[in-house]
């Protein structure tokens, strides 16, 4: 119960309302004042009111300063345009003010050009007027001559005659005004007589000759009766003495020049027995060039004594000068192919020599005769080509003996200096190691000295010139050169179009000329010949009277030059001729071509150098090298160290093999020549690549050759490391083998192969693979490539090996060597690469074998000490 009562006790008292505490209660003030609050709120609104009114007008005032500053910059923006398009039509009017000025300084400059032409014209008119005056003037003083001693004329022809067989080369320059003073038994007479010009007696025998008339088919002879004729000494004369007052030309060549004018005779009216083929291009241009030119001769001939007979002259020249050119290159074409056959037939005479004598065991009698015969055959020759058909000999000689086996081998005795054939010998006994130097300076480029050009054309037989290129990290060189050549020919094709022809031509043909000249020997008919072409006088006297003809004179050139270049630039020649509408261009290939001409003939040169320089090439590097060592140029420290080194690797093998010296010490040490042998072939087996610092001394001059040797012997041991790999995931055949071996030296080549290319190749050859088989191959071809692969390492091994035995027997291992070293794939490659590293090793020891024998000697000692 009393639980129940405190539990009622509590529910009312929660239940009571609370009250305000008294303290907080009496700080509340209870008698609030409307009227205050009334006002409070008034003043609060009006001052609201102002605020609201004051911001009123600052809004105002921000929106009419906006206003303004929007019409400040509308202004301003159509003050600007105004600006712009008063400059622009300030613009305009200043280029068409510019291009009124440009038109009238251009039709000015026209008129200009008109006048001078026009007055060129005219004087050029007055000039052949005021020649043609005098030309009459002088006809009619020499004709009243002729009437005034026409009683003499018997005795005074008979004297002429007897002047014209003796060759009296002063009365044929005169040909107008030659006057000869009377004899002794006429002076006596009142008046002095003069016998008539010798011109007019040569006219007149060359019209007793009686030859056919070029313009009248009907006087044509047939072959033999026109040949005699034509053979006649008279007819031969006479023609001579008549050429030579057309061309005004008195030289040893006159009777030549005389014969191919005869020549022209035959050709027209007997074509069928002169030329062989009249329908090709070439012959039936020099038909027609030949019945031109006689067309003009009789022109000129039945121009005596009327005007314009010096340009009929002119003309008749100016042909001549035209058939003379194709004539030389129609006849240069025949006597080349003459001098090919009489070339062969002397190879195929010798051959059969040769092969009668080893049949008749020493019997020469058979072997005379045809010596005999060759000897004939080979004065005939240079008695048709000279000395160059001699050369062309030699090389056809020279390719015969290097085709057949034992031509190959007397080659490849040639290369040993101190052995040379009896015929070397003979054809060198006038070089000697003082002149090769100047020899050799005439030959070399700029990149080359004269020891390494001597060096290369030792070791290498086909070695030859090549233009110089600059190498990737230099290419601004050849940049600024192609630059060059661009601005140079822009501004001749610039200076044509504009007609300033006589600025720019000038100094093209003096070049062109020089360089034609350096190809050819002084002194020659050729040489005279492009002298006479290229004449730079006449040129210049063509360009002042502007009839100078720059097409016929690049062709001109492309003749003589497709008359002396070697074969293999006909092609570029008729490139060139097909480019006549751009002269231009023509030019650019005619000097592209020089080049290529004096590189080949410097190339010839060094194959002809060749041959005297074998007895001496030993003896010349080995005292350029000690002038070097004395002069302090070079050291031998690398030497040393290569060899010492080498020695070092000898010694500790054969240590390793006899290690209680049981054999004496000079039976185990190792020889000079294996020290040497050792040293050269760990050079190309070693993995970092061959540079100049790396290499000793004495290989300074075989740099690019060391490295080539480098690359052929990693090439070879990769390919059989790659072989040996394929034959172990698969059954291929030998034969597949072979092939892939082949495919793979052609692939590492390529400087785009991969690793995945080379896995590629082999799958192909091994057949179908799993998945998980194909990527265990190009794993294995990834690290077979490895040079620290112990594939590689064993097979690298193997290679040198080879290459040593070669060194050491001075010929190829055998094939058991190679099958048992697994190498039988790549024994082409690695026989070729091993011939040509014995070849280098072999001139090496014989160079500087004294030297390699002291450091040796001392490396040695120091070792056995």
């Amino acid at each position: 119960m009393e639980s129940k009562d405190k539990k009622k006790k509590a529910e009312l008292a929660v239940k009571k309302p609370s009250r305000t505490p008294h303290p907080i209660g009496k700080k509340l003030n209870r008698n609030f004042n409307t009227s205050d609050i009334k006002e409070k709120v008034k003043s609060n609104d009006m001052l609201r009111e102002e605020r609201r009114n004051k911001m009123n007008e600052n809004i105002i005032r921000v929106k009419e300063r906006a206003q303004e500053l929007q019409k400040i910059r509308e202004q301003q923006n159509n003050l600007l345009l105004k600006s712009l398009e008063l400059a622009e039509l300030n613009r305009k009017q200043r280029i068409e003010q510019r291009r009124a000025a440009s038109k009238k300084v251009v039709e000015r400059a026209k008129t200009v050009v008109l006048q001078n032409k026009r007055r060129s014209k005219e004087e050029q008119e007055r000039r052949r007027a005021e020649l043609e005056n005098r030309i009459e003037k002088t006809e009619a003083r020499r004709l009243a001559h002729l009437n005034r001693y026409k009683k003499h004329k018997s005795k005074d022809t008979a004297a002429i005659t007897s002047s014209v067989n003796s060759n009296h080369t002063a009365s044929t320059m005169s040909a107008t005004t030659a006057i000869v003073p009377l004899t002794s038994q006429e002076s006596s007479e009142p008046i002095k007589k003069k016998k008539p010009s010798s011109w007019s007696v040569i006219r007149k025998l060359f019209r007793e000759l009686e030859l056919p008339s070029p313009s009248s088919p009907e006087t044509w002879l047939q072959f033999n009766a026109l040949s005699q004729l034509l053979h006649q000494p008279k007819v031969i004369v006479v023609t001579t003495k008549v050429l030579n007052t057309a061309l005004k030309l008195v030289d040893n060549d006159s009777h030549h020049r005389a014969r191919v004018l005869l020549t022209s005779y035959m050709m027209l009216m007997c074509p069928e027995e002169i030329l062989q083929n009249l329908d090709s291009d070439e012959e039936k241009k020099l038909h027609d060039s030949a019945k031109h030119m006689l067309h003009l001769f009789e022109t000129w001939l039945n121009a005596h004594g009327r005007p314009g007979a010096t340009a009929a002259r002119l003309a008749f020249v100016e042909a001549w000068n035209d058939y003379n050119i194709l004539f030389e290159s129609w006849k240069s074409r025949d006597r080349d192919q003459l001098i090919e056959n009489m070339i062969a037939y002397y190879v195929q005479l010798s051959t059969l020599r040769q092969t009668m004598i080893a049949h008749q065991n020493g019997d020469r009698s058979v072997g005379d005769q045809l010596q005999q015969q060759l000897d004939q055959i080979k004065h005939k020759l240079q008695k048709i080509g000279g000395t160059a058909a001699l050369e062309g000999l030699q090389r056809a000689l020279e390719h015969v003996t290097a085709s057949t086996s034992s031509g190959r081998r007397k080659q490849q005795e040639n290369v040993k200096p101190r052995t040379p054939d009896l015929e070397e010998q003979s054809s060198t006994s006038q070089v000697n190691k003082d002149q090769l130097n100047d020899i050799l300076s005439g030959y070399a480029p700029s990149h080359l000295t004269n020891l390494q050009l001597a060096h290369e054309l030792i070791l290498e037989p086909d070695f030859g010139l090549e233009h110089y290129l600059p190498n990737d990290e230099s290419d601004l060189e050849q940049r600024i050169k192609e630059v060059a050549e661009r601005a140079f020919f822009d501004k001749i094709r610039e200076e044509i179009e504009q007609g300033n022809i006589a600025t720019c031509v000038p100094p093209l043909v003096q070049d062109i000329q020089k360089r034609l000249l350096s190809l050819v020997r002084p002194g020659t008919t050729l040489y005279q010949r492009i002298e006479q072409g290229l004449d730079l006088d006449f040129i210049q006297q063509q360009l002042d009277q502007n009839i100078f003809d720059i097409q016929k004179t690049i062709q001109y050139v492309l003749d003589t030059m497709a008359s002396m270049c070697a074969p293999v630039r006909d092609k570029e020649i008729e490139a060139a001729r097909h480019l006549d509408n751009d002269p231009v261009e023509q030019i650019k290939r005619i000097f592209h071509l020089l080049d290529n001409m004096s590189l080949d003939l410097a190339n010839f040169r060094l194959r002809a150098l060749r041959r005297p320089l074998l007895p001496i090439a030993v003896d010349y590097e080995r005292e350029k090298f000690a002038e070097m060592l004395s002069s302090g140029m070079i050291p031998l420290v690398k030497t040393k160290g290569w060899l010492n080194e080498s020695c070092e690797r000898l010694c500790q093998v054969a240590a390793q093999r006899n290690p209680e010296r049981v054999q004496q010490a000079h039976n185990a040490r190792p020889t000079h020549d294996a020290i040497f042998e050792e040293a050269f072939v760990s050079l190309l087996s070693q993995p970092q690549i061959l540079t100049r610092d790396k290499l000793p001394e004495t290989l300074f001059l075989d740099v690019r050759r060391m490295q080539e040797f480098q690359n052929e012997f990693q090439a070879n041991t990769m390919v059989a490391a790659l072989l040996m790999l394929a034959r172990n995931f698969g059954s291929a055949s030998s034969q597949a083998l072979s092939e892939l071996g082949v495919k793979l030296f052609t692939m590492l080549k390529d400087k785009s192969t991969t690793v995945e290319h080379l896995a590629a190749e082999i799958e192909r050859t091994v057949g179908d693979l799993r998945p998980e088989r194909r990527q265990m191959i190009r794993n294995m071809v990834d690290k077979t490539l490895s040079h620290n692969d112990t594939v590689y390492s064993l097979l690298s091994r193997r290679v040198a090996l080879v290459i040593k035995s070669t060194i050491q027997n001075k010929r190829f291992v055998s094939d058991a060597v190679i099958t048992s070293n697994g190498l039988e794939h790549i024994r082409s490659n690695l026989q070729a690469l091993a011939q040509r590293i014995l070849k280098l090793v072999q001139h090496h020891r014989q160079v500087y074998a004294s030297w390699y024998d002291t450091i040796i000697r001392d490396a040695l000692t120091d070792h056995v000490e």
